[in-house]
């Protein structure tokens, strides 16, 4: 298995930013990229932890979204939300699921230290 085809397609979604489309197919990546879905597939299940496309972008849109809400208390969650490409719904559940807490509930337990 070549990681180096995985690691430009990761490269490739992050720095394009294609997770943030909210309808973002595989088959786009499988077009971009040249490959098949089981190609692809082998990729994420050998470089990925075993995720299936959904989850490994979803992974990336939590992490993206994690760091903005750390990061840019300006912006809503609603903006955050569309930055990543989520539903604000959609982003709720997956953070909860992943984090323990909402986004709200996240971003009110941050405390910042201007010391």
């Amino acid at each position: 298995m070549d990681k180096g085809l995985f690691k430009k397609i990761d490269t490739v979604i992050r720095e394009e930013r294609l997770y943030a489309q909210i309808n973002l197919m595989r088959e786009d990546i499988m077009r971009r990229f040249g490959i098949g879905r089981h190609h692809l597939n082998d990729q994420l299940n050998t470089f990925a932890d075993g995720m299936s496309f959904p989850q490994y972008i979803n992974s990336i849109r939590l992490e993206v979204a994690y760091d903005l809400l750390t990061n840019h208390p300006e912006m809503t969650i609603a903006d955050v939300a569309r930055e990543v490409g989520f539903t604000a719904p959609n982003l709720r559940e997956q953070f909860k699921r992943c984090y323990g807490v909402t986004p709200a509930e996240y971003r009110a337990g941050l405390v910042i230290d201007d010391d």
